[in-house]
């Protein structure tokens, strides 16, 4: 093959690099609006008048932490179907980076609004949304704040609050996880679960969620990774499942960071599994658990 020749060879292969779109926070953002109108219609057919509230939040999140709030929409539009009599999809998930690109984020904006057409179409639901809007200067809290709303209006949707299994399930994928760290650095797990507290409410989850947290930004510390101040997720009073559904979010969100760091890109985290009958002191112990588990990793 000539000199030119392999030059429009090379050049043919960088074309994909060159040319893919570069997607914003603002871009995602004026998707998560559409999905926003569509929530509005899906309510007004089932003629649903209150609107749960979701107070914004403030805190330096990451696309990874707004691409985990997507994931668990996805997830109660999979409990909308169960409602509906209709067939549960298994959930994507995602291959561990350092730092996730806002393509990934608006990717998911897409199958939400796949869904929900899809469910429209079911329900016999004709109406349309207005054209995508243009907006510019937006964050990554911007987005998540908006995607809480949402996720707080399929909780009124599906006639409930997340149950405590819905929350141990999402746990146990941080048990996996971690898992498979301690397998990759042949660590000898002698871990154990502590016992568990019939006592034990959301409040209890909660904190120990956040030491949970705080083994994972101890590792991350080690490794040198980033971390962001989740103290704004922090409660001592009225604490509700959802806030521990919450916090565990963010907890799976950090865990990506460490398996990237230890180039376990082939350690995906695995779907959620079904539970029924759980209760907080179940969340409580295996949360614990995971403290304990994690703790054996000294070092990375």
């Amino acid at each position: 093959m000539r000199t030119p020749q392999i030059l429009i060879f090379t050049l043919w292969l960088l074309i994909p690099a060159f040319s893919r779109a570069e997607i914003t926070p603002s871009d995602v953002y004026a998707q998560v609006v559409q999905i926003e109108k569509e929530i509005i219609i899906l309510k007004k057919h089932f003629a649903i008048t209150q609107e749960k509230p979701a107070p914004p939040i403030t805190a330096e999140l990451k696309p990874r932490h707004v691409w985990q709030k997507s994931y668990f929409i996805l997830a109660k539009i999979n409990l909308f179907r169960h409602k509906h009599h209709l067939p549960v999809l298994t959930l994507n998930t995602l291959e561990p980076v350092l730092k996730l690109d806002p393509a990934l984020v608006y990717e998911q904006t897409q199958r939400i609004l796949t869904e929900i057409r899809i469910l429209k179409t079911r329900l016999n639901i004709t109406q349309l949304i207005s054209p995508v809007e243009k907006f510019s200067g937006k964050q990554p809290i911007d987005v998540f704040n908006k995607l809480n709303w949402i996720s707080y209006q399929w909780d009124e949707l599906n006639g409930k609050n997340i149950d405590p299994s819905y929350v141990f399930a999402e746990v146990m994928r941080i048990y996996e996880d971690i898992n498979s760290i301690l397998s990759a650095k042949y660590i000898e797990d002698t871990s154990f679960p502590p016992e568990k507290q019939p006592t034990m409410q959301a409040v209890d989850s909660l904190q120990t969620a956040f030491v949970l947290m705080a083994e994972v930004q101890r590792l991350q510390r080690n490794m040198g990774i980033p971390r962001t101040d989740f103290s704004v997720f922090r409660k001592h009073e009225q604490v509700l499942k959802s806030d521990v559904f919450n916090i565990v979010g963010m907890v799976l969100a950090e865990l990506q960071t460490i398996k990237a760091g230890m180039d376990l890109s082939h350690a995906l985290t695995p779907p959620a599994a079904s539970y029924q009958g759980k209760a907080s002191a179940d969340v409580h112990q295996l949360l614990g658990w995971a403290v304990h588990k994690i703790q054996l990793i000294k070092t990375l």
